[in-house]
């Protein structure tokens, strides 16, 4: 799995001289950058948007705001007066409740459906302000998620120290085509990023498998990375520029097209 993952990495840094020259961050205050960038990858056109913060200086929430509550990812942060956020977890489209495990200042709010169990298999964790990436199955989510204020699970898990989680991802559709994508991820030295890739728009944003997925998350140097919910949910937005990514539920690339949503990772 290391050389097939490092001989990928090797390639697409080849093939893609001027991905680096395209990162451009900007400031968002105490240490956090965004950024929004078009690039060639895959022998496709990926459009990603991300955040970056000291862990540090920050601390990462979860927010649950179920059924009646949901709404559009930029009206959730506002609510709780967050500085940056992406769309959260798996729910229900019909009902908008949580299909996964949720625990929101140390309150289990959300349990994982067995339906979800092919592609959740890992934990976001938050104690104070340290952010966690946990491989674990349901059985384990309580005693993972052992004095976190906040916990989310979610799936898959992308990276775990600088390498794919996985020695080969499931053949189903999910992983195998190429859609919107919202991951969260951390580096080995203090670094937390909130990462979108969006979708659905050919030649503008044809989305990403899941390999190609953890594939960005390294190359942006991300070490350990979990998968959220995607498609017409993935969203990133800021309190200084709105919503930064262009989310496609409107089957339009602007930054219109936002989906109610149950929950949400956000910094504040």
């Amino acid at each position: 799995m290391k050389m097939r993952f490092l001989f990928a990495i090797c390639a697409v840094l080849f093939l893609s001289p001027a991905l680096w020259a395209q990162i451009q961050w900007q400031d968002l205050g105490k240490g956090a950058q965004v950024t929004s960038f078009q690039a060639q990858l895959f022998n496709s056109v990926q459009s990603i948007s991300a955040i970056r913060y000291p862990e540090r200086r920050f601390k990462l929430r979860v927010i649950n705001d179920p059924g009646s509550e949901a709404d559009w990812t930029g009206v959730l942060a506002e609510r709780h007066k967050g500085l940056a956020a992406v769309n959260g977890s798996y729910f229900n489209v019909k009902t908008l409740e949580p299909v996964t495990y949720v625990k929101e200042k140390r309150r289990v709010e959300g349990a994982t459906t067995a339906n979800e169990t092919f592609r959740t298999d890992g934990l976001l964790a938050v104690r104070g302000r340290k952010v966690d990436i946990i491989r674990c199955d349901t059985l384990n989510y309580d005693s993972a998620s052992k004095k976190c204020n906040d916990a989310l699970a979610a799936g898959p898990v992308l990276l775990l120290d600088g390498w794919e989680a996985r020695d080969e991802w499931p053949t189903t559709s999910f992983y195998t085509k190429r859609h919107p994508r919202t991951f969260v991820g951390t580096t080995n030295d203090g670094w937390v990023y909130l990462v979108v890739i969006d979708g659905r728009t050919p030649g503008k944003a044809d989305g990403a498998s899941i390999h190609e997925t953890a594939l960005i998350a390294r190359l942006l140097g991300i070490d350990n990375a979990i998968n959220l919910d995607g498609g017409g949910s993935s969203t990133l937005w800021t309190s200084k520029h709105g919503v930064v990514s262009n989310p496609c539920d409107n089957h339009r690339y602007d930054h219109e097209g936002q989906r109610r949503v149950p929950n949400i990772v956000m910094i504040k």
